[in-house]
């Protein structure tokens, strides 16, 4: 069993890229590989809640409504492994062409924005 103490993290990733900065389209199967495999490689676990998340929320571009559809992921990871997982969430932005991520830490929300040196879908 793990030790130590842990926090849960959870974020949400909608599951078309951006329209105004791509294409609108569903990610692909090698983006969400992706995802699974900087979680193991990063925290050895996660989860995929069932079903979809639907929300809406402000474009800060546009100032436009956006509706979207959303997977949640969810991982326990020590609280010094944090600032790892927003750096995944960064990059994520650009592989997943996203302008920003929301994440629940611990009941705290945050929005983490995209990693200039990211690529886009894969």
């Amino acid at each position: 069993m793990a030790e130590g103490s842990f926090v849960e993290c959870a974020f949400l990733i909608p599951i078309v890229r951006d329209a105004n900065l791509a294409d609108g389209e569903p990610h692909t199967f090698e983006s969400w590989e992706w995802l699974s495999d900087r979680l193991w490689e990063g925290f050895h676990g996660g989860t995929v809640a069932p079903g979809f998340y639907e929300g809406f929320y402000r474009d800060p571009d546009t100032g436009e409504r956006v509706a979207d559809k959303s997977r949640k992921y969810v991982v326990a990871i020590n609280e010094d492994k944090v600032p790892q997982l927003k750096r995944l969430l960064a990059e994520l932005c650009g592989v997943f062409c996203q302008k920003c991520v929301y994440i629940n830490i611990a009941g705290r929300v945050e929005f983490i924005e995209a990693d200039s040196t990211a690529q886009g879908d894969s």
